[in-house]
């Protein structure tokens, strides 16, 4: 009976976090998880809620929030590769970027051919002017994804970034 109430809950907070209604997708996912706790999806829904609220609405504690439950959601179930992905995102968003390389080092080894995680390593890389990792992982997401015109524009500007760092350092 609680896991039938708990997917009722489950699913009124996603469609809550689909009309952006966040704080009633939290409190929805959380009595979805006060009625069956050892589910790990349960906290990597709610953790998007606190994610995209953390986002939207730049609320630190909200990613805080989402990083505990992204990792409660890993206790349950280490071999959750999405969750790695995600929470390797919200450390990204807060500038934790050895912890983000960490996350996506891990999606990596569950599923190495995620072209998104290349995408998301490659921006960290990026992001700490370590150019030549990030290009590769950008190239990596196009030869797995070549239909990426996001990957395709940061790959762009990485090469560009590169080499105006190297004509510095000449």
């Amino acid at each position: 009976m609680d896991k039938n109430e708990a997917l009722a809950y489950k699913n009124s907070g996603q469609q809550n976090l689909n009309k952006g209604s966040f704080d009633p997708a939290i409190a929805d996912f959380t009595q979805a998880i006060k009625l069956n706790p050892d589910d790990a999806e349960l906290y990597y829904c709610r953790a998007a809620a606190y994610n995209v609220k953390g986002v939207k609405r730049d609320d630190i504690p909200s990613l805080d929030l989402a990083i505990g439950d992204l990792t409660q959601a890993l206790k349950l179930n280490p071999n959750f590769t999405e969750v790695y992905s995600a929470r390797g995102g919200v450390y990204f968003i807060k500038g934790e970027h050895d912890r983000a390389l960490d996350d996506f080092n891990r999606a990596l080894q569950f599923n190495p051919g995620d072209s998104f995680v290349y995408f998301d390593r490659g921006c960290t890389y990026i992001i700490k002017n370590e150019y030549e990792r990030g290009i590769k992982d950008l190239e990596t997401s196009l030869r797995i994804n070549p239909d990426n015109p996001q990957a395709r524009a940061h790959l762009e500007m990485a090469r560009k970034m590169q080499e105006i760092q190297n004509r510095k350092e000449d």
